[in-house]
């Protein structure tokens, strides 16, 4: 029988030194952007802060938008666990990032069932979670970071994969160590706007076993289509990275519209019901 593939023989040197370079696709992710238009975003959270005295931010508003998105769709809420397992979580969980150390260092505040709280509870729970990280509060974040600190450096990878048998596969809680019970929770969201950065995307942590990471880069006038004329709108740029064992394709698409639909208009979708608005 005829073979029915043929050795390529004119290769440039490029295409031979990546054939030699790099193995066979094994990374599950997939990435997608969309630009949200957050004209009457911002004017809620203005309007919001005027009557309620709280610092609302896009922040919250997308953490709060995406966690009930996840509780809509229980199917997307799952992690993988001993190689090829899909579980389902029992609650939305949210792992918000947070600089540390004067912007040197990362860490986050876990928001457990976001998806029960409204607008002011969510506030209240990333700053709490955020302020104890920053004054070294948080008792395991401190462990886990001074243990790391005083490692060799060839420990770290070895620790690193004893942490996630422990934490993910095992399931064993052992926040005292600076090793909590799956860690990161649903999804990670991280506010990159600060740094003035237009489009990024993360790369999901071994140990993380979320289903999506969201990065919000800097919202900044870009031209959007109203009404069939072209408009400068505020605009908010949302970077996302699935993991395709989980979100394929067609969730994702769902993902992303109904979180548009959550972030541009926040008093239509009911994000804060209680907030009396005109």
């Amino acid at each position: 029988m005829t073979d029915a593939f043929t050795p390529a023989e004119t290769l440039s040197s490029f295409r031979r030194i990546a054939a030699a370079m790099w193995k066979r696709p094994s990374d599950p992710s997939i990435y997608g952007s969309m630009d949200v238009d957050v004209t009457e975003t911002l004017r809620f959270i203005d309007r919001f802060r005027a009557e309620t005295g709280r610092r609302l931010t896009i922040t919250h508003v997308v953490a709060h938008a995406l966690a009930r998105v996840f509780a809509r769709h229980p199917e997307l809420n799952a992690k993988i666990r001993f190689g090829a397992r899909v579980e389902l979580r029992r609650t939305v969980d949210l792992f918000v990032s947070v600089a540390t150390d004067g912007g040197k260092d990362l860490s986050g505040a876990r928001i457990a069932s976001a998806d029960q709280l409204d607008l002011s509870a969510m506030i209240d729970a990333v700053e709490k979670g955020a302020r104890g990280v920053r004054r070294g509060e948080d008792p395991g974040y401190q462990k886990s970071r001074d243990t790391l600190r005083a490692m060799p450096w060839w420990l770290t990878r070895p620790a690193l994969v004893l942490t996630d048998l422990l934490t993910n596969e095992l399931h064993l809680d052992l926040p005292k160590h600076g090793m909590p019970r799956d860690p990161f929770g649903t999804a990670v969201v991280t506010n990159v706007g600060s740094f003035g950065i237009d489009t990024a995307f993360a790369p999901f942590l071994p140990a993380g076993r979320t289903s999506m990471l969201l990065l919000l880069t800097e919202v900044k006038p870009r031209p959007m289509v109203v009404d069939g004329r072209v408009e400068a709108r505020p605009v908010l740029r949302l970077c996302a990275t699935f993991d395709h064992r989980i979100v394929d394709g067609s969730a994702a698409g769902v993902v992303a519209k109904e979180l548009r639909e959550l972030v541009e208009r926040p008093r239509e979708r009911g994000v804060a019901p209680s907030l009396s608005l005109s």
